[in-house]
């Protein structure tokens, strides 16, 4: 570890200690820890599906909170804001090693495709929303889907919805004739 003290007025004379990252270029903290959105990504899963495969593995309570083998292995952070919820950031190099270790397969995703997928499930969840406004005579309803055309052409139809399918819609597919 390497000690390394803060000289601003908010935090001038404590120190704190850093601990896997080389101090220096401001994005080398995010470049090794990350959510578990970004990790999620890499192994080509959701946010949630990822928190459950540390919870398989040892690294995560049933309660969503690091283990003891997670802190054991200083593989994760926890980020306190100064408002709102503290959060964690988990180590990704270490998490990745150690998924794998276990048996956990990468899918071979590259990282704009994972981005894309990310995206295609926040939109199908408006979508979904959107829908049900417009069926209940919403002029909102409307006016959302129009204004998400643009962004379902970016992600892709077939991935928008795969995405929408994944999150339990039972319509028909959609396809963007006449928008």
């Amino acid at each position: 570890m390497m000690e390394i003290w803060i000289d601003n007025d908010e935090y001038r004379g404590q120190h704190y200690y850093q601990k896997d990252y080389t101090v220096g270029k401001k994005n080398n903290f995010r470049k090794t820890w990350k959510t578990l959105t970004e990790l999620g990504q890499e192994f080509g899963v959701s946010a949630v599906k990822f928190g459950n495969l540390l919870k398989q593995h040892g690294l995560r309570e049933k309660d969503g909170e690091p283990s003891q083998l997670a802190k054991d292995g200083a593989i994760f952070e926890k980020i306190t804001p100064k408002e709102g919820k503290p959060y964690y950031l988990w180590h990704s190099q270490k998490t990745s090693e150690y998924l794998i270790s276990q048996g956990v397969a990468k899918n071979s995703v590259s990282a704009e495709d994972a981005e894309k997928m990310t995206s295609a499930r926040k939109l199908a969840r408006s979508y979904m929303e959107a829908q049900k406004l417009d069926d209940e005579g919403s002029k909102l309803g409307y006016m959302m889907l129009s204004e998400m055309v643009d962004d379902i052409k970016k992600v892709g139809l077939e991935r928008f919805n795969q995405a929408l399918k994944s999150i339990g819609y039972k319509g028909d597919e959609v396809n963007l004739e006449g928008w």
